[in-house]
């Protein structure tokens, strides 16, 4: 069974333009829990091709905050109920995200990705996971 779309395709259009790119919320409430926990030297969406969210750069930590829908967390379990332009879109997005880590890793970055409901609901775990890499980063820094 394909979704079919209650809305028109101009009403579609209206509604999907005002979904933001950049400073969404998850990324708002990232970046305050990154100020807040004194984790100081990441800069927000970088000049970078690659478009993280947020980079530690001394420590080359990428960090992405990435949308349930427009990353497609679990695709295979929905992706049958979209219709072409959206599995394509969704689809194109998987493959460009597993593109850009690949290539961030071998230029020796470590890349961290988060859901927008761990960010929600775990954002403590979430922190921990950013601190602890940035710390392991500081220890490789000093032996240097």
């Amino acid at each position: 069974m394909v979704f079919t779309d209650i809305f028109s395709k101009k009403k579609r259009s209206e509604i999907m333009s005002k979904i933001r790119g950049s400073r969404t919320g998850i990324e708002i409430k990232l970046g305050h829990a990154l100020r807040t926990a004194g984790l100081k030297g990441f800069r927000y969406q970088p000049k970078m091709r690659e478009h993280p969210d947020f980079v530690f750069e001394r420590h080359k930590i990428a960090i992405f905050c990435d949308g349930s829908f427009w990353h497609g967390y679990q695709f295979d379990k929905w992706s049958r109920k979209l219709s072409p332009f959206w599995l394509k879109k969704i689809s194109s997005n998987i493959v460009r995200d597993k593109k850009v880590t690949r290539k961030l890793r071998g230029s020796g970055w470590k890349v961290l990705r988060f859901w927008d409901w761990e960010i929600e609901g775990s954002l403590d775990k979430v922190m921990r996971k950013i601190a602890i890499s940035v710390g392991e980063r500081d220890e490789e820094n000093n032996r240097d």
